[in-house]
């Protein structure tokens, strides 16, 4: 039996408020809330809207709508934090919990885990969705999707307004929040760093990028990169290992599991809490260009752009020893470089770099080297047409 429309469509909007990411309620999507939950959690989440609880008050108002025992609210409050409907809102505040964005947020979360047949579900129609945005890249939306982000980031204001529900009334809240960047993209061996304050906070859990490959039958990644390669991040982490949706690493671990991903290629991209790049971190993804959503998506002609932070830029050192194999090309996730065959030209696009690194790493000779500039990158939309 189907979820209430109206409501899925009223939680959606209720998560999207969470985060400066916005999924659309597209048919995939809603669909995937009838795999992932209940009448019954779709309406405890409504109810909950968007304040921090914390589990004494989710666990009142569990008994004030439903009643029942503790056994019953014990394996609700499983089911809850298990699939990260909810999640610590900061790292400083683990006493409360908020409702999780959509994406980055509870898909991830929720299905990094050993996969069953839910978790194989969601992450299908996740990628659906993502393949409807692809059929959605045309004019005007390719040109509104790009003039919103590019036109808000010079303002400096976001405009969104939001409806949720809270003691069973429905109200409207303007949400006028600088706009900021959503992630940032560190390059290979400065992730490292970044490990360190986490140090006794780090988890893995499976790529649900490349897990939709596994499910699929499809060709593994091609530049040999495992499935487990997701690392969560603080009380969030917790929360998932607690769980069983990720197992606990080491410090040593983890950065001997970045050196084998950076060797394959990997770009480091951290998503933070709202998605915003200023708060604290909860992911490090390690994505390719070739299974990862976000990036590869972009290079296929989504509807989707990337907004990011960027601390490092390549400079060029000797572009004489560049002997045109392009594998910078093959491995920069934003064709912000490429070797030129018919020009005969090692090109680079500024504006594009994300300043992952792996033109450098990859790089079999002294041709470029990365300095520090931290900056914001747009990536607009890719036009399929130029595909």
């Amino acid at each position: 039996m189907s979820l209430p429309e109206k409501k899925v469509i009223q939680l959606i909007d209720l998560m999207n408020s969470m985060s400066s990411a916005n999924i659309p309620a597209k048919k995939p999507i809603l669909e995937m809330f009838d795999i992932a939950m209940d009448e019954k959690m779709l309406d405890y989440l409504i109810a909950m809207g968007t304040k921090p609880h914390t589990i004494g008050q989710l666990r009142n108002g569990y008994h004030k709508m439903y009643g029942g025992t503790k056994e019953d609210w014990e394996a609700f409050k499983t089911e809850l934090f298990s699939m990260a409907f909810v999640h610590p809102v900061s790292e400083e505040d683990r006493e409360h919990v908020a409702l999780s964005p959509i994406f980055p947020g509870w898909i991830e979360f929720a299905t990094g885990g050993p996969l069953n047949e839910k978790r194989a579900a969601i992450i299908n129609k996740f990628v659906e969705f993502w393949g409807v945005l692809r059929t959605m890249n045309v004019l005007p939306m390719r040109f509104l999707n790009d003039y919103k982000t590019a036109s808000l980031g010079k303002k400096g204001i976001a405009p969104r307004t939001s409806v949720y529900v809270s003691e069973g009334n429905l109200k409207e809240v303007a949400l006028n929040k600088p706009l900021e960047s959503k992630q940032k993209t560190i390059p290979a061996g400065e992730v490292k760093k970044l490990l360190e304050k986490y140090k006794d906070e780090i988890a893995v859990m499976n790529c649900f990028c490349r897990q939709y490959k596994n499910i699929n039958d499809m060709d593994p990644c091609n530049q040999g990169l495992p499935l487990e390669t997701c690392m969560s991040l603080g009380a969030i982490s917790t929360q998932i290992v607690e769980n069983g949706g990720a197992r606990r690493v080491s410090y040593e671990e983890a950065v001997e599991m970045l050196d084998d991903f950076e060797k394959k290629g990997c770009i480091h991209t951290t998503f933070h809490h709202a998605n915003d790049a200023n708060k604290d971190e909860m992911v490090i993804c390690n994505c390719c260009t070739d299974c990862c959503l976000m990036y590869n998506s972009w290079r296929e002609g989504s509807l989707s752009k990337i907004y990011t932070r960027s601390f490092f830029s390549p400079k060029m050192l000797d572009e004489s020893k560049c002997v045109g194999c392009n594998i910078c090309g093959k491995y920069c996730p934003t064709e912000a470089t490429y070797y030129d065959a018919k020009a005969k030209k090692l090109v680079f696009h500024y504006e594009k770099c994300v300043g992952c690194g792996q033109c450098v790493n990859q790089c079999k000779f002294d041709v470029r080297e990365m300095v520090k500039d931290e900056r914001d990158v747009f990536v607009k939309t890719k036009n399929p047409k130029k595909l």
